[in-house]
């Protein structure tokens, strides 16, 4: 038996350690840094790395917020991994696209907590149709034969949006166009700008933060932007402890970009606060969803057979 000063054996020495409570048995479970809440965050439309580093600050600031241990998640990119993970992970809040809410919302019984506003202070997005600045193509009408690059099929503003904006347009958006996917929005805009790929669908806010991390605009130009639609949101689940709820709301609704600490953190977010919602925000989304297919209606409800769909507004990125 090794001897310490003393002559007091290692084992004495533990022993006498663990009856003054300085060292817990590596038997017992170390329940102190045990996270007490898991937010699953999804990363479309940007790679892993990113998402984790622009949410590490806000779930450390809500695991101050509300005396509770968050840990974040990173969710993976297919929509059934991303369901079975709320499940299987036991997963208290998610955050999320409007598209992968609706699915979790009939599947899930995901009920919204709060949603993002965009930096330009509103509580919607939307998606670009973009070329290469040489680009003979004009309008929509021009894609008929082209490829296009798109990050995946449950991507809203670097997919959907622009989908249901060509089938408004006139055009069959599976017939008239194929498709390559699995390259993140920032990568496809880069493609895009050299000339290695010739259209790509992306979300406005991933231009504007490439314009804004190089100073200028990159060296695309825009054929179309497909009109808004409800931004991201956070949801609760079924088993989420509702006090817990109401503590993350309050700690969301009272980030102010112009309190220097919180300002760092929205700036991570790219956004520039949260806002209070209600599944009503997102239900015209979601029945344009059921109309053209992306969706499944719940069983035993009504027939979707019209829903308002949001004009598109001017493009103002220079």
């Amino acid at each position: 038996m090794a001897k310490i000063h003393g002559g007091i054996s290692f084992r004495m020495f533990i022993g006498l350690l663990l009856a003054a409570g300085l060292l817990t048995p590596a038997c017992q479970p170390c329940t102190s840094h045990k996270p007490n809440a898991k937010i699953l965050v999804s990363t479309v439309p940007f790679t892993v790395p990113m998402m984790e580093a622009r949410f590490i600050f806000l779930v450390d600031y809500l695991s101050k917020e509300t005396g509770t241990k968050f840990e974040m998640l990173t969710g993976p990119s297919s929509v059934d991994a991303f369901q079975k993970m709320v499940k299987g992970e036991k997963v208290a809040f998610s955050f999320q696209n409007p598209y992968l809410y609706a699915i979790l919302a009939e599947k899930n019984q995901a009920v919204p907590v709060m949603k993002t506003i965009s930096l330009d202070g509103r509580t919607d997005f939307r998606g670009l149709v973009v070329a290469k600045e040489e680009s003979p193509i004009r309008t929509v009408t021009d894609l008929r034969g082209k490829t296009v690059m798109a990050t995946s099929r449950f991507n809203v503003g670097g997919f959907l949006a622009q989908w249901i904006m060509l089938k408004e347009a006139g055009l069959d958006p599976e017939k008239d166009l194929s498709y390559k996917f699995g390259e993140p929005q920032e990568k496809i805009l880069e493609k895009v700008a050299d000339g290695r790929a010739e259209i790509g669908f992306i979300r406005e806010d991933v231009l504007e933060a490439m314009k804004n991390a190089r100073g200028q605009m990159p060296r695309v130009k825009i054929i179309a932007a497909t009109p808004y639609y409800p931004n991201h949101n956070i949801v609760s689940y079924p088993g989420t402890d509702s006090e817990l709820v109401q503590k993350v709301k309050e700690a969301l609704q009272k980030l102010d970009p112009q309190n220097p600490d919180q300002a760092f953190l929205l700036q991570r977010l790219r956004i520039s606060g949260f806002a209070p919602t209600s599944a009503s925000d997102y239900a015209d989304f979601t029945n344009l969803l059921i109309l053209n297919g992306f969706l499944t209606p719940p069983p035993n409800s009504a027939p979707v057979t019209e829903t308002v769909v949001p004009e598109p507004a001017p493009v103002v990125i220079q």
